[in-house]
């Protein structure tokens, strides 16, 4: 099964602190979320060169794959669920499932057949509903880095950053937002690039 969705959102990352501080002053979700990332381009990041982020994300006995791709605003996402012998034929032979996905790949004319797990990142979210959008926190691992995360989505780029900017402000945390995917920093966690 496969579906489509524009993902718009904003991101600051946040200091272990400020992470706490968002955590009192909130009322996420009693329920932690645990998320293991797996993320693949080709050894020469060609999907990187596109833009486009491919994931596995292994999350309650389930196993999601997912690509974005940039658009005008936000991001366009393909997911199809995959079946454990799916899962388990990519993560250890390399083999990439047939779907919606890997359709979209082959019609860019990726070599789908170079592509390989990158780095990998675990994390730990949190959710809550803040006024008519979403929100999350993130305690994200990968190799020895510990990187925390505060998110918005919505319908908008404006409206996630304003959410966030107005939730921080009232906290007295800095607001700087980030365009460093997860993606980005764990594949350039491994590799040792910037």
């Amino acid at each position: 099964m496969a579906n489509n969705s524009i993902e718009i959102e904003a991101k600051v990352l946040v200091s272990k602190a400020d992470y706490n501080k968002l955590l009192e002053n909130l009322k996420f979700d009693e329920q932690v979320k645990i998320q293991k990332n797996y993320y693949l381009d080709s050894k020469d990041r060609m999907l990187k060169k596109y833009g486009i982020i491919v994931r596995l994300r292994e999350r309650e006995g389930r196993v999601k794959l997912s690509m974005k791709a940039p658009l005008s605003e936000g991001l366009l996402e393909k997911n199809q669920m995959l079946e454990e012998d799916e899962f388990k034929a990519l993560l250890n032979s390399n083999i990439f499932p047939r779907g919606e996905v890997y359709d979209f790949l082959e019609m860019l004319n990726i070599a789908i057949d170079k592509l390989v797990i990158l780095a990998e990142l675990t994390t730990e979210r949190r959710e809550m509903k803040y006024n008519d959008t979403k929100i999350n926190i993130s305690k994200n691992t990968y190799g020895k880095n510990v990187d925390y995360e505060f998110e918005c989505d919505s319908d908008s780029k404006i409206k996630s950053e304003d959410t966030l900017k107005e939730i921080l402000a009232d906290l007295n945390i800095e607001c700087v937002f980030n365009n460093l995917s997860k993606e980005t920093r764990a594949i350039n966690a491994k590799l040792g690039t910037k």
